[in-house]
């Protein structure tokens, strides 16, 4: 069988495939030669990409730690050495390599914005001053050439504000607008035996912002205790006459009033009687219509209940709360005594019995359970518990 003339000869077809052969090759070696100029870009590219990463994570890092500063100041604004404490707490618990010690400063600021001392911030039932916690942190780059950028690490710088729960007057302070100091009044009654009863009800203001949010009793015995506003019970170990001496407390600063008692007590002196008197003989004695029996008082035990207002957004929410509690008979079953507990505020819970307490933030976005509880002049309470969204 004769060979197609056209077709090509054996040896052109060898050749041919010699010259595909390398071609192939060719293209595979600057294939090659391309990824290995690509390569370092890439990589660069990479790490930088994972430095700006760990730099955001540092970044959400240090604003968590600034805000559980300004968490712990709410309670303790001058406590730095707690505040640094409790920030390279959090900072540890996320740590990552390429970061530098934590530095850690606080100021304070009254309620129109105007820097004051951090001692003259706490105590009482605050009226809105502040706390900031500043927050700054070196970070180190993987990458030589950010490092050098930034002069071998970049510092950042993040601050964390939080209205500090306490206050009380002194050097430098602003009362709060609209509150002055409280006064103090109490009687004394000798209940059975060595057993006195210490009513403060005449203490002023009993209501309203400026409640009085404090007595603290002195018996004269040595002994001391904090009371309420619906008076309080102290049994002396030994007859005797002793000086009481009682110390109320609001927003506005103190007062204090004193007044004795003698255990037992003595009772009236009796009238000496000049002898028997003769009765009269002239008829009988009309015998005088019983006077009616007064209606005693029953008291029912009041409604608590309470509503609250926000301003700001996420962490930075501030809380209003006022009470709406309600009581069956205002004017002689009044609510006296309010008690307010807080949850998850400064790591666990801030209690406070101001009838409507000053605004203030979680410096969280979670969901906080508040309890407030009312007691009315009987001593009869109500508890009533709710949640923020």
């Amino acid at each position: 069988m004769s060979e197609d003339p056209r077709a090509p000869s054996r040896a052109a077809r060898s050749t041919n495939l010699s010259r595909r052969a390398r071609t192939s090759r060719g293209q595979h070696a600057q294939a090659l030669v391309e990824f290995a100029l690509i390569l370092p870009v890439f990589l660069f590219l990479l790490v930088m990409a994972i430095d700006f990463g760990r730099l955001f994570y540092t970044y959400i890092q240090i604003n968590n730690a600034a805000r559980e500063g300004a968490n712990f100041g709410q309670g303790a604004p001058t406590d730095t050495v707690g505040m640094t404490a409790r920030v390279e707490q959090e900072v540890n618990v996320q740590a990552q390599r390429g970061e530098g010690a934590v530095t850690v400063t606080a100021s304070c600021a009254n309620t129109v914005g105007a820097s004051i001392a951090c001692a003259a911030a706490t105590g009482g039932a605050g009226p809105g001053n502040t706390v900031t916690v500043n927050v700054h942190q070196p970070f180190t780059f993987l990458t030589p050439l950010m490092n050098d950028f930034f002069g071998g690490s970049l510092g950042m710088d993040v601050s964390a504000t939080a209205t500090v729960l306490g206050y009380v007057p002194g050097a430098g302070a602003t009362q709060p607008p609209g509150c002055s100091a409280p006064s103090a009044s109490f009687s004394l009654i000798v209940t059975s035996g060595r057993t006195v009863f210490a009513n403060p009800a005449g203490s002023l203001p009993n209501s309203g912002v400026c409640n009085i949010s404090g007595y603290n009793w002195t018996w004269g015995d040595g002994e001391t205790s904090v009371g309420t506003a619906t008076g309080d019970s102290h049994t002396y170990a030994n007859d005797g006459t002793y000086t009481v001496v009682l110390e109320v407390t609001n927003q506005g600063g103190n007062a204090s009033s004193s007044d004795s008692v003698t255990v037992p007590d003595p009772g009236p002196t009796p009238t000496p009687t000049g002898g028997p008197t003769p009765t009269p003989t002239t008829g009988p004695t009309p015998t005088p219509a019983p006077s009616p029996s007064p209606t005693p008082v029953v008291c029912t035990a009041p409604t608590a209940w309470f509503t609250w207002t926000t301003t700001g957004s996420g962490s930075n929410t501030i809380f209003t709360f006022r009470d709406a509690s309600t009581t069956p008979d205002a004017t002689n079953c009044p609510i006296t005594d309010w008690l307010w507990t807080f949850s998850d505020v400064s790591a666990g819970n801030v209690n406070s019995n101001a009838q409507n307490p000053a605004p203030f933030g979680f410096n969280n976005n979670s969901r906080h359970t508040v309890t407030l509880r009312v007691t009315n002049s009987a001593g009869q309470t109500h508890t009533v518990s709710r949640t923020t969204n």
